[in-house]
């Protein structure tokens, strides 16, 4: 059975929140059980998780909504809501981690029960692994940017837990106080580079920003090799969510027949669809002498 990209984008959705509910419940018992600043630093991280994937299942259900009376181009934008949210939620969370785990550098506590609190980092990792593997699939079938952030943090859970492990373990080989708020804090810095990213993304979807120079050269050259084009104006490119928007003018003789100017901008469009699945495309098209051709303008 075929499932669409849609149900997938769902579904992923549903196992991100089970999976962060569980990794939230052993968490809490390692950090309860061993005091340890890396394992807060990724106990707030599962909370956030959970936060993160709550937004995600009200986003993707709104997102994912076909165009109405209202909302012409559609829902996508609330996609690149929801990663704004989450962004600024890791960022939070980033200093928060490295708040606590200066107050454990200058007033030192030694960690407890390490090799449980190993156990249990050891289950995180194995739940985040099969999860991965499912954001993975779903992502390079639908490209949602919901599931790339998910899949990010998710990412980010499955380095931190790692980090975690040797931390508990040196601090208890070393008997040391200062190992694990010292990794505490480089978890908490990977954590608001990787917001940063997200954060940066989003917001340029918002602002409907132009796709970056290698696109917009794609487009650009896939309207140029149809041999009865005579130029091209007014691209404009953007983002929604995981879906693109691209429009332009075409340029074509003068004396052509409607029907014949259509089929081309069809067959532009069929070439541009191969390259940008899903994109909704826009073609205007306008006659031009052969003695007046426009040349397209340099737009990368």
């Amino acid at each position: 059975m075929i499932v669409s990209n849609n149900k997938l984008v769902i579904r992923a959705v549903y196992a991100s929140i089970f999976t962060a509910i569980s990794i939230l419940i052993v968490k809490v018992s390692a950090w309860y059980l061993t005091d340890s600043s890396a394992v807060l630093a990724t106990l707030l991280d599962s909370f956030l998780d959970i936060a993160a994937s709550c937004i995600n299942f009200v986003a993707a259900k709104y997102a994912l909504q076909p165009p109405d009376n209202e909302h012409r181009f559609g829902h996508g934008k609330a996609e690149d809501l929801a990663v704004f949210a989450q962004s600024s939620f890791f960022a939070m969370s980033g200093v928060v981690i490295i708040i606590v785990a200066i107050k454990k550098l200058i007033f030192p506590v030694h960690t407890e029960q390490t090799e449980l609190g190993i156990t249990i980092m050891v289950f995180s990792i194995i739940v985040t692994v099969f999860l991965l593997l499912y954001q993975t699939y779903v992502y390079k079938r639908t490209s949602s940017p919901i599931i790339k952030a998910d899949r990010f943090h998710y990412s980010v859970d499955l380095i931190t837990n790692f980090v975690v492990i040797l931390s508990l373990y040196l601090s208890r080989k070393f008997h040391s106080a200062i190992i694990d708020p010292i990794f505490a804090i480089f978890i908490a810095a990977y954590i608001l580079y990787g917001a940063f990213e997200l954060f940066s993304r989003a917001f340029c979807n918002l602002l409907d920003q132009e796709f970056n120079e290698d696109d917009r050269k794609k487009v650009h050259d896939l309207i140029l090799s149809h041999k009865r084009i005579r130029g091209y104006h007014d691209l404009r490119t953007r983002y929604a969510g995981r879906k693109p928007f691209i429009q332009f003018h075409l340029e074509l003789d003068g004396k052509m027949s409607l029907r014949e100017s259509h089929l081309i901008a069809d067959q532009i469009e069929e070439n541009i669809l191969k390259a940008f699945k899903e994109a909704d495309i826009l073609i205007h098209q306008d006659p031009r002498d052969e003695d007046h051709a426009r040349k397209p303008k340099k737009i990368f």
